[in-house]
């Protein structure tokens, strides 16, 4: 057999064992790339209004326990939500149109967003008392509906309900009118059963999802030391040496009578080079302009 023929068969050979040894791992590595979704405050639009907000609040993080529990999506953590939902005078409610789908798409790399609505809940209670100390049964119904808006197009992509009822106890001491104060504990119970239920129908169009491509957030410059710039993205959005971004800087905003952001005026004001690129973030040199921490950059 000719020494080509024999180099040829023997670089095969290696490479197949090599995938053999590798192509699982990789295989298993793209597979447990996760869809992204943050989870808005569901709005209250049940006659229940002794809570008011925190309805909502305690429908969205029982609905935050249950996605992670499945282990089919990456949740956004409710804080980094909160914190951007301000920041960016977006509001906390559950209504979201396509400008705010994408903004938040955008600023927290998900591809979708859930929200939903509480169209009914109610606590019917039922109580006994003994001097200072008592118990009571209560039995709760609810009925929620839920949306999953794609961040790039706008998109419904599913739109779900749940109804569920949950009888439960408990005790209590003195005067406290279990009615009047906002349990978190009491409320996520009463709301489980629904939120339950929209769960299963989510989990099984997860797979419907998975295809959704990953929305990479602006990169911003987050340090800067004897001349090199550092920025908050790395290996994990495919930086590279030698790649260039536009440094861009907010430098004016308007806003309305309430001081609320209408807008932001922006300037181009230099251009990054990257030098070297670590996992999750990049070290990079100002090649024309200038740049400072708290810019934003983006792509040539």
């Amino acid at each position: 057999m000719p020494a080509r023929q024999q180099m040829l068969r023997l670089v095969t050979t290696l490479v197949l064992a090599v995938w053999c040894v590798l192509g699982p791992a990789v295989a298993e590595a793209q597979s447990t790339e996760k869809v992204r979704i943050a989870v808005m405050n569901f709005e209250n639009n049940s006659t229940w209004s002794y809570w008011g907000d925190n309805l909502g609040k305690a429908a969205a993080d029982e609905l935050v326990t249950q996605l992670f529990r499945l282990g089919s999506f990456s949740i956004i953590e409710r804080a980094q939500l909160d914190a951007l939902l301000a920041e960016q005078d977006l509001g906390a409610s559950g209504a979201v149109d396509s400008a705010t789908a994408a903004t938040i798409g955008e600023l927290l790399g998900v591809q979708l967003i859930l929200t939903g609505s509480i169209t009914q809940f109610s606590i019917e209670r039922t109580s006994g008392r003994f001097g200072r100390l008592g118990g009571s049964v209560s039995r709760a119904e609810t009925v929620l509906d839920v949306r999953l808006v794609n961040t790039t197009t706008g998109e419904i992509m599913l739109a779900e309900s749940g109804e569920g009822r949950k009888t439960f106890g408990g005790g209590f001491f003195g005067s406290t009118n279990f009615e009047r104060q906002f349990d978190a504990g009491v409320a996520q119970e009463a709301l489980r059963p629904a939120i339950e239920q929209v769960t299963e129908k989510i989990a099984s169009q997860a797979d419907r999802f998975a295809s959704l491509k990953p929305v990479a957030p602006p990169a911003q410059i987050v340090g800067a030391r004897d001349g090199s710039i550092y920025i908050n993205q790395g290996e994990n959005y495919g930086v590279q040496v030698g790649q260039r971004f536009e440094v861009v800087r907010v430098v004016d905003e308007i806003r309305d009578a309430n001081g609320n952001v209408l807008d932001r005026i922006t300037d181009t004001v230099g251009v990054l080079e990257v030098t070297r690129v670590l996992s999750q973030s990049a070290i990079c040199r100002v090649v024309e302009g200038e740049a400072t921490e708290g810019d934003t950059i983006t792509g040539l």
